[in-house]
């Protein structure tokens, strides 16, 4: 069994802990006794009353991540396998495909910091806790009981990584066999998808988008749809599959429109779905068409608060122009994948973009993050983060 060290906190953040709050930040506990390293801890009150356990990094603002609030409840393998199958439970009773999701998202499954994906027989982890790593051994062990999947891996290579001052790093850590290939083949809505797992953004592939792309697949039929950083083609292919007319997918890596068109192939979309290599920017000083359906799904422009206003108005700003290029009674989509902009922070870029363009329109649908990335009550700034709003054009 680990032992753990004893860390005390100040009497006037109490309150949070017993409303169910899992992290405890750098200025809300007593360092005086508090470990110099990353540890396990027990945290105590002022009157030395036992308030939960968890991983601490002394490195960080987020210093402690609770993993349970029962003083006898042992941290190891066993445990890491209840919360997992708690996790898939939760999921099971929701009607998501297991095979093909996110089985732990951090917090939100009571694994703070602890992020893990599965794609088939391919599982793969990222810990935005550093201190996490500490049970890495207990959780793969866990992972490998409850799935026996063909390879783990890790996938640390992100910069929220450089916050906590933890190394960035990835690879397999788990294989029955040789692992040959990066590309993973997965079911997504009724179509297939090619993951490449060891090198696609985040993880591979956005899960969080599934129920955003299932509202899609219901407006697009007959349509002439544009889908905006399309990466490696998730809406492109969902709309073509659902009767589009003609689809036009653009993102600016070159590798990711490779695999776009290898999706599109995989789903027999050759003919109605192409794809353009050309940074956003360029294409929309460049293309003069207008479009039914536009889907503006870009990367977070937003890595910590002091980047909001200044994101706001990048948002802005294309937005206006896109609002412009959508027919009438056409459909603008718009997603944000930030928790520091508020849902009304991103209906107001939207309203006031008609505004600016003396264009009327209708809020018909605003979606979050899919059911595999649950949203934790007492945590929900922190655990929603995916905003979505569609406007039928006047």
């Amino acid at each position: 069994m680990r032992k753990s060290s004893a860390i005390k906190i100040s009497k006037q953040y109490k309150n949070r802990i017993d409303f169910g709050y899992l992290w405890i930040f750098s200025n809300e506990i007593n360092k005086d006794d508090a470990p110099k390293d990353i540890s396990y801890v027990e945290v105590y009150d002022d009157k030395n009353r036992f308030l939960c356990k968890g991983v601490y990094n002394p490195f960080s603002l987020i210093a402690i991540r609770v993993l349970s609030f029962l003083k006898e409840e042992k941290i190891d393998k066993e445990f890491f396998i209840n919360r997992i199958k708690r996790a898939v439970e939760y999921r099971k009773n929701l009607g998501i495909d297991i095979r093909y999701c996110r089985l732990s998202y951090g917090e939100s499954d009571f694994l703070p910091g602890l992020v893990v994906d599965r794609y088939g027989d391919v599982i793969v982890i990222q810990f935005y806790s550093y201190a996490m790593e500490i049970f890495k051994e207990e959780i793969v062990a866990a992972l490998i009981e409850i799935f026996s999947p063909l390879c783990i891996l890790i996938r640390n290579d992100f910069y929220q990584r450089d916050i906590e001052k933890a190394p960035q790093d990835k690879g397999i850590i788990y294989s029955k066999d040789k692992v040959t290939d990066n590309l993973v083949k997965i079911n997504h809505l009724n179509c297939v998808f090619l993951v490449n797992v060891f090198d696609g953004q985040k993880t591979g592939f956005y899960y969080d988008q599934l129920l955003n792309r299932e509202y899609i697949s219901k407006i697009v039929k007959d349509k002439e749809v544009l889908d905006l950083c399309c990466y490696t083609g998730g809406f492109s292919v969902i709309a073509g599959v659902a009767g589009a007319k003609r689809v036009v997918g653009v993102d600016s890596s070159s590798y990711a429109i490779e695999l776009a068109k290898e999706n599109a192939k995989l789903n027999n979309l050759t003919k109605n779905v192409e794809f353009i290599e050309m940074d956003v920017d360029k294409f929309l000083k460049e293309n003069t068409e207008k479009f039914d359906v536009i889907i503006y799904d870009p990367p977070s422009f937003v890595r910590s608060k002091k980047d909001k206003k200044s994101a706001i108005k990048k948002y802005s700003e294309i937005v206006k122009n896109l609002l412009k290029k959508t027919k009438k009674e056409g459909v603008f989509n718009f997603s944000v994948c930030a928790r520091h902009i508020e849902d009304y922070e991103v209906v107001d870029i939207v309203i006031n973009s008609l505004l600016k363009n003396k264009q009327k329109g209708f809020i018909i649908y605003t979606g979050t993050q899919s059911l595999d990335h649950p949203i934790y009550a007492p945590m929900i700034a922190e655990t929603k983060y995916l905003k979505f709003i569609s406007v039928l054009m006047e």
